[in-house]
């Protein structure tokens, strides 16, 4: 089968492999119903079991999940006094939400071995604010200080929000990252460490919260909840539970999966923790060869880190730009460090002002990422690092 491929080297790459297309279109022989229907319950129970938790809510896309964490806890009146810490390394979408529902954001600096949030500064803004929530970014796989943070979240008694879109079987000292927050968002986006085609999901320990989840994602109503609490819900407003599938609760979305994104999804489960090895492997490799090089995120010992890109930072603006020609030249795939610092992107410097941070900035001015998907190995990581290196 030929694989739609822009370079020998792509950042991302498809995850679909001609095994599940041929299954797909066996399923798809069958006539099945292809909007959300049973195919998204069976995978959202079959991602629940893969990490580790009660509850998963399956929608479009992984900045979706991102909004309806921050949505539920506003349905849920749990969002306290709608003050959130949002990170200055990470994604755009990890931020919008906050500002988009009328919260106040403040911005957390970025740690220089974990590139998530520093713990300094966190702790200096959870003292000064207040917050009643702290959002974190496992940035491109890297787990945050997570002891750190639960013990801060002990302290300060703060919601939790995890993103955790591009970090797929990361762990910190063990445990999975997605299973530490309030909540906890993944992506299956083409690229990913496993696809849907577009899709993401949250998952959560707090049933509370997932019935908010389920009648957020679909208009706000009760169709989706478990009978029981429909039921419930039906008598308190004095309604013939005859109108229970079209009672709106919450002022809702349309962030709905389709049964086809789900059903790819359960083909793909399967071959994920091979994918988080393989992933795994490659971003050591390249820690080991550009060491005393260039700049990246070390990680804490004893995390595993699973990353979609190795971020590499170079020493210079002029030297970044020199690798990336030369990457160019050789058709390796390469892009500058996504967002770098959003403190210092218009969506946040017209409201708040630019905010200043000293690796956040780095990151901005000097970061660039390197292929890490399943097509690469161990010798495609030493073809890349020998490219770069010699740009340096």
């Amino acid at each position: 089968m030929k694989r739609f491929q822009s370079r020998p080297f792509d950042l991302a790459v498809d995850t679909i492999s001609e095994q599940e297309i041929e299954a797909l279109i066996e399923w798809l022989r069958g006539y099945p119903r292809l909007t959300m229907w049973e195919e998204t319950k069976r995978f959202e129970q079959a991602w629940s079991e893969w990490l580790g938790v009660r509850f998963s809510v399956l929608c479009n896309s992984g900045s979706s999940a991102n909004l309806l964490m921050y949505a539920a806890l506003d349905s849920a009146k749990r969002s306290g006094n709608r003050k959130v810490v949002v990170p200055a390394t990470g994604w755009v979408t990890t931020v919008s939400p906050g500002i988009q529902l009328g919260w106040q954001p403040c911005m957390c600096g970025t740690d220089p071995v974990t590139f998530g949030a520093d713990i300094d500064v966190l702790k200096a803004v959870l003292e000064r604010e207040r917050p009643d929530t702290v959002v974190i970014v496992h940035v491109l796989g890297v787990p945050n200080r997570m002891s750190e943070i639960m013990e801060l979240r002990e302290a300060y008694g703060f919601n939790l929000l995890e993103d955790c879109c591009a970090s797929h079987g990361a762990r910190h000292q063990g445990r999975q990252v997605g299973t530490f927050g309030t909540m906890s968002a993944f992506s299956f986006y083409y690229g990913h460490h496993m696809s849907t085609i577009e899709g993401g999901i949250v998952s959560t320990d707090d049933q509370e919260l997932y019935h908010h989840l389920l009648m957020l994602r679909s208009h706000g109503w009760l169709k989706d909840v478990p009978d029981e609490y429909g039921a419930d819900i039906m008598r308190r407003y004095g309604w013939d539970p005859f109108f229970k599938p079209f009672c709106f609760v919450v002022p809702g979305y349309n962030l709905r999966p389709s049964d086809l994104n789900a059903r790819i999804g359960l083909l793909q489960i399967p071959h994920l923790r091979e994918t988080v090895e393989r992933r795994t492997e490659n971003h050591a490799r390249f820690q080991e060869r550009l060491r005393g090089r260039l700049g990246f995120a070390e990680g804490l010992p004893g995390d595993t880190i699973s990353s979609i890109s190795f971020c590499a930072v170079a020493t210079s603006t002029a030297q970044r730009r020199a690798i990336v020609s030369a990457m160019d030249e050789h058709r390796m795939d390469t892009r500058l460090f996504t967002a770098g610092n959003l403190g210092r992107h218009p969506f946040w410097s017209d409201r708040y002002g630019v905010f200043a941070d000293p690796q956040a900035d780095k990151l901005f001015d000097c970061g660039f990422f390197l292929p890490n998907n399943q097509r690469v190995g161990l010798a495609e990581v030493d073809q890349i690092c020998d490219v770069v290196l010699a740009a340096t």
